[in-house]
């Protein structure tokens, strides 16, 4: 084979440019059609979401069967691929290439800094789901239990071993105390902040019963934005469409940045979980909402998820039957600062917080504040229901259930769903079948994607059960 100077030495066109430069950086992190803002994906484990009767028997063609699989905890995916795994490592890959080349590029120092802490905020926070779903909870019996494949390299093929549970928990606080060094301060939801970090850190530190960090970065998250939406003035409604949407009542089809501008100002960073259609919530769900709450017609529609239209910043059409907002917003944080305070048994300063929250989710003439509980145990349990009634169908019950079941400190919390026989290969619909995830059972490790363990000739290994 023979080739020559002239055409290898030309740079290739604009769509495949050369990373020279800090803003070549900037404009990879801008963009909104990968990976980077796709969490984990979490197919209706929580119990949450359930496929409406029938629809796999009439339109099987667009539900996974692995998805329907999954919605019931079982042990084997009829699938060998995973696009949220590989998603998830495309950006982990990606911040890596940050983390090692940024400093050798041409441009600002600062912009250097802030781009690097960037990556490493990326990095943990797909880590950090990545764990959530595929192992056990992080305590100290489970410390040498499989974590996740740890990647802090951009060499293909190097590491081909799960780490410990303890190493994935070091190596994702590691990477989130780098990216608190972002001195950024937010300008849209699209990008990481020092509002941002602060916000994933509360997030992580709640999650591994650290409640002074959790409390330490919830106050500082709030200290740098603390806008919540109002869903009795901040919400639209739009004939042509029978849905809701926030920002604006223009028409949809004009397509208007302002649609989501009052919405998305209340997170501090978006990712958004894709999920199948066909589903529509539980009645358990639905029974802990009190009838004026806005999140009923906000989120429903006679039981069903409601069609939930809206446009991004860049004009991305947005609809709530598909996609899930999971990233942290201003009313998770005001909700940690809640179980933070009931930790400390302060639950006058807990309640305070949660009514912060409530009182933007009633009409104000429908808006009663709730009790003070009279324990702990009470408050904790308050405050997980409403994390829930906030949260629906996002990682974060998945997050709750876990972490709490750990714990102890509350009821057990079992999870149970009415379906029908799920095999490896088909659903049986003549035969019904109650499926319960009990509490700390395996399971919650849910299993890694076949590919990985065939790539890797076995040295990666799956969970077991």
């Amino acid at each position: 084979m023979t080739s020559c100077e002239t055409y290898l030495d030309v740079k290739p066109d604009k769509n495949r440019q050369e990373i020279e430069l800090v803003s070549d950086i900037d404009l990879m992190f801008d963009r909104t059609f990968t990976g980077y803002l796709t969490d984990i994906d979490f197919p209706n484990i929580t119990g949450d979401l359930i496929f409406y009767e029938n629809a796999y028997t009439r339109l099987s063609a667009q539900i996974p069967l692995t998805s329907v699989q999954e919605s019931v905890w079982k042990d084997e995916l009829s699938t060998v691929t995973d696009n949220s795994w590989s998603q998830a490592y495309e950006a982990i890959w990606f911040a890596n290439y940050v983390i090692g080349s940024i400093d050798d590029l041409e441009g600002n120092a600062s912009d250097k800094k802030n781009l690097k802490a960037e990556a490493y905020l990326l990095k943990a926070f797909k880590q950090f789901n990545l764990a959530l779903k595929h192992s056990l909870y992080p305590s100290v019996e489970n410390k040498d239990e499989l974590g996740i494949i740890i990647k802090n390299e951009t060499a293909f093929g190097q590491t081909t071993v799960r780490a410990t549970i303890e190493e994935t928990f070091a190596q994702i606080e590691s990477d989130l105390i780098e990216g608190l060094k972002i001195d950024k301060s937010r300008t849209d939801s699209w990008r990481e902040s020092d509002a941002s970090a602060a916000a994933l850190a509360a997030r992580y530190y709640l999650y591994v019963h650290d409640f002074v960090n959790a409390k330490k970065y919830a106050e500082m998250a709030l200290s740098l934005h603390s806008t919540m939406v109002n869903l009795e003035t901040d919400v639209f409604f739009i004939p042509g469409f029978g849905g809701k949407l926030t920002g604006s009542n223009a028409f949809v089809g004009a397509r208007a940045p302002e649609f989501y501008t009052t919405t998305w100002d209340s997170q501090y960073k978006i990712y958004y979980e894709i999920t199948s259609p066909f589903k529509m919530a539980s009645n358990e769900l639905l029974a802990i909402y009190q009838p004026e709450d806005l999140r009923l017609q906000y989120f429903y529609s006679d039981g069903l998820l409601s069609t939930f239209f809206g446009l991004t910043e860049n004009n991305v059409l947005y609809n709530r039957t598909l996609n899930m907002m999971t990233g942290t917003d201003v009313a998770e944080i005001y909700l940690i600062l809640a179980e933070c305070a009931a930790r400390n048994n302060d639950l006058t300063t807990c309640m305070q917080n949660v009514e912060i929250v409530r009182e933007n989710r009633f009409d104000g003439a429908d808006y009663t504040a709730l009790p003070i509980p009279g324990t702990v145990k009470e408050a904790i349990e308050l405050i997980v229901d409403e994390r829930r009634r906030e949260f629906a169908f996002t990682s974060l019950r998945w997050y709750d259930v876990k972490r709490l079941n750990a714990e102890g400190l509350i009821d057990p919390i079992i999870l149970s769903k009415n379906y029908y026989e799920v095999g490896e290969t088909a659903v049986d619909f003549d035969t019904p079948k109650v499926y319960t995830l009990e509490p700390n059972s395996r399971k919650y490790a849910r299993p890694i994607p076949k590919e990985v363990i065939i790539l890797t000739e076995g040295s990666v290994k799956q969970n077991t059960y």
